[in-house]
């Protein structure tokens, strides 16, 4: 569990956002429906090193998460639930993906995915 802390530009009022088990909530203070969804928001986008990208699909927060396994392989997840793979075939020298049907990533997020383990903003974890 880890506490963040939020001053108000008057920098006497604050707001305590806790990340506990992967999810995101305000633990102490009040603010509107929209303006708290815009801070949690922000703060996955700063602070969750392993989520490239979140996005809203039926008014619903989707948080991507990607982690690097050995041997050239990324699981993807969408709000802790496990949705694709993405291998590097070491002797075709390309990428593979795997994709579960009806989930709200498309080939497009995949295809952005791989560009992004290519220029190393998602880490690879590679054999020695």
């Amino acid at each position: 569990m880890r506490d963040y802390h939020l001053y108000d530009k008057n920098g006497l009022s604050f707001y305590v956002f806790r990340k506990s088990q992967g999810e995101w909530e305000l633990a102490y203070g009040v603010l509107a429906d929209d303006v708290r969804e815009a801070c949690i928001d922000a703060l996955i986008l700063r602070y969750d090193h392993d989520s490239p990208e979140l996005f809203y699909k039926d008014g619903k927060r989707n948080v991507v998460r990607i982690s690097a396994k050995k041997g050239g392989i990324w699981h993807v997840y969408v709000n802790t639930t496990y949705v694709a793979s993405i291998q590097y075939d070491e002797y075709a020298k390309k990428f593979e993906y795997y994709l579960e049907a009806e989930i709200p990533l498309t080939v497009e997020h995949i295809e952005k995915y791989i560009g992004m383990i290519q220029r190393g903003e998602i880490k690879w974890v590679r054999e020695r």
